[in-house]
């Protein structure tokens, strides 16, 4: 009996990391929605600078290097703003003067990524009954028997977390907005491969709408 439980317990272990993995395989970030100025004509840019804004270098920087990496294999030229300005130059509120700096460099092109809203909440993920054979019985007739034994699985609490992220692209004579992405991520902490497809996702999506051309 002991040994069946055993097995019961380890086989809904196995069953629940199994759900867990399954789920985990869908989409980790997607583009929700873009929008492009279809009254700019397409623009072939020289040099196209990736600027993360927010807080936190770490996330910034793999934001940052994963984008102008799917730009340079679009073969288009790409810097990131940490690499070319260091962490400060995301922080500056005169929009003259940035474009000024950036034209000095012969950036003509900006693409921008920030957090607009992150929402947490927690739900009661409900435990499941099972039957699950113990063992086997020989009755009176020599027959053999096989014995089921009732099994409860607790419920246990899950954290849903939503991230909601705005890209923009920019040309930086004019300041006009070429193109706009919005996506979900459904993690506070972007590992690399999310940071990956995140950028795979709105570089693909400009280069679709042409408002980039490779």
């Amino acid at each position: 009996m002991k040994n069946n439980k055993a097995r019961y317990s380890f086989l809904s272990i196995l069953l629940i990391l199994s759900l867990q993995l399954f789920n985990s395989c869908g989409p980790s970030v997607r583009l929700t929605a873009s929008w492009s100025d279809r009254n700019v004509q397409p623009v072939r840019f020289t040099k196209i600078l990736v600027m993360a804004i927010g807080k936190n270098l770490e996330k910034r920087k793999l934001g940052e290097d994963n984008i102008r990496a799917e730009l340079q294999k679009h073969g288009l030229a790409a810097a990131t703003s940490l690499d070319e300005f260091g962490p400060d130059f995301a922080k500056m509120n005169d929009s003259v003067k940035m474009r000024g700096i950036l034209r000095d460099k012969q950036f003509d092109g900006v693409v921008t990524v920030r957090v607009l809203n992150v929402n947490e909440h927690d739900r009661w993920e409900p435990g499941s009954a099972y039957y699950d054979p113990v063992g086997f019985y020989r009755g009176f007739y020599g027959y053999y028997y096989r014995v089921w034994g009732y099994y409860d699985e607790p419920g246990y609490m899950v954290t849903d977390v939503e991230v909601l992220l705005e890209s923009n692209l920019y040309k930086v004579d004019t300041g006009e907005l070429l193109w706009s992405g919005q996506s979900k991520a459904f993690s506070r902490n972007p590992t690399t491969e999310m940071a990956n497809r995140y950028a795979k996702n709105i570089v693909n999506d400009m280069v679709v709408k042409r408002v980039l051309i490779p």
